[in-house]
């Protein structure tokens, strides 16, 4: 298991307690599981995912590559100098990629650890409930290894950063290979690399077993 799990209390602080606690990282982001429970399909739980992009924007506007395109993951995206927690780089995230505004929490955080491009990254992801009523309509298809169904609805994604998403189960997040950049267009599943696929398998087990207190709540700015 490459993550662990600490209290929201002990990260929802300001940056520079955060970043003076962590002296060895020169990186932060966030990253949230948005989950849905469908009733009509003997209440079936899902998992928003979007689908890399190929291109970026770089800080003038021109094009980049994106770190590990066409692969799957929930939103989050990295610290804006403007977030005040690391609560608000989940929030201001989930709201420019995907259109959903968060109202609660999980109180039990997942941090992970990794190095990219030399540089040493934290990744924290939070369980988010959102103000808007969602519906399973664009879900993964294991026949057709591509996302089915319309568009329509409050999700809507940043197109910089997100070419498609779908709504996954857990069998179809189990199953999927992971990621491999070198076929990464034509490898079965919704595939991700191992440290997400690890964290939202395990925030699937724990929902089911009833043991995520989603009583924390975000601040309205």
């Amino acid at each position: 298991m490459g993550f662990s799990i600490i209290p929201v209390e002990e990260i929802d602080i300001p940056f520079v307690f955060l970043q003076a606690k962590q002296p060895d990282i020169e990186r932060f982001s966030a990253s949230t599981l948005v989950f849905l429970c469908d009733p009509r399909e003997s209440l079936t739980l899902y998992v928003l995912l979007c689908q890399r992009a190929l291109l970026g924007k770089d800080e003038s506007g021109n094009d980049k590559k994106n770190s590990w395109p066409f692969s799957w993951e929930p939103p989050g995206g990295s610290q804006d100098i403007f977030d005040e927690t690391i609560l608000s780089t989940a929030k201001r995230e989930t709201e420019e990629e995907v259109n959903l505004h968060g109202s609660r929490v999980s109180r039990q955080v997942y941090r992970d650890l990794w190095i990219h491009k030399g540089v040493s990254m934290a990744r924290y992801t939070f369980l988010l409930e959102v103000h808007e009523h969602l519906k399973p309509q664009r879900t993964w298809c294991d026949t057709q290894q591509q996302p089915v169904g319309t568009k329509e609805g409050p999700v809507r994604l940043r197109e910089d950063e997100h070419i498609d998403y779908c709504w996954a189960t857990e069998a179809q997040i189990r199953s999927s290979t992971l990621y491999d950049e070198r076929n990464s267009q034509h490898q079965r599943g919704p595939v991700m690399l191992e440290s997400k696929k690890d964290v939202i398998l395990d925030a699937f087990m724990r929902l089911k077993l009833s043991s995520i207190d989603m009583t924390y709540a975000l601040s309205m700015d």
